[in-house]
C-alpha cells in the first residue's frame, strides 16, 4: 500500500516503533481517502536550520516550520481517477514530506504529547496536503482537521 523512501538528515536517531507509528498514520490516512493504489512518499527528518532555509526559499517564510509538504501533483483528491490511470509507473510517488524533528520535539512536549504522536500527527497532516488538501480557507480547514483528528483517533 505504501512504500516510505526515509532519510534522517537531522541529529536525532529516529527508533524504528517511531517510523512503524508514522507508517501506520499514513497508510490509515490513505485508506481513508480510498487510494486504493500503492503509492510512496519521500519523508525526509532535518534541523531548524534546514527547515527554515527550504521555508524561506519555496514559502517566502524566512522561519522554522514542524512540517512542509511537496505534492507531486497539484489537487489530486479532485484528478485521482485520472492520475492513477494515467500514470505507467507503481507505486505513484505521492511527493515529498519535510518534518523539523526539533520543531516537532518542542511542539510534542507543548502539547503535552509523545514525540510519535507528534511525529504522527505530522504525517497525517502531510500526507492530506499530498492528495490536495489545504488549510487556507476556514471551510478547507475544517475538512482537513475533521479528518486528522479521524486519523489520530480524537473524535
Amino acid at each position: 500500500m505504501l512504500v516510505i523512501a526515509y532519510d534522517n538528515r537531522s541529529n536525532v536517531e529516529i527508533a524504528d516503533p517511531i517510523l512503524e507509528e508514522i507508517e501506520d498514520a499514513m497508510v490509515r490516512t490513505l485508506l481513508h481517502q480510498e487510494i486504493g493504489v500503492e503509492c510512496e512518499v519521500s519523508f525526509s527528518f532535518v534541523s531548524a536550520d534546514e527547515i527554515r532555509t527550504l521555508n524561506k526559499e519555496y514559502r517566502g517564510k524566512d522561519a522554522v516550520t514542524d512540517v512542509l509538504s511537496f505534492p507531486m501533483y497539484e489537487d489530486f483528491i479532485n484528478h485521482r481517477e485520472a492520475i492513477i490511470k494515467n500514470n505507467p509507473f507503481m507505486p505513484l510517488l505521492l511527493g515529498d514530506i519535510v518534518i523539523c524533528i526539533e520543531q516537532a520535539e518542542s511542539q510534542a512536549k507543548a502539547y503535552g504529547n509523545s514525540l510519535t504522536r507528534e511525529l504522527s500527527y505530522l504525517s497525517v497532516h502531510s500526507v492530506l496536503h499530498l492528495l490536495g488538501y489545504d488549510h487556507m480557507v476556514d471551510d478547507e480547514k475544517s475538512a482537513m482537521r475533521r479528518i486528522e483528528k479521524e486519523m489520530m483517533g480524537d473524535n
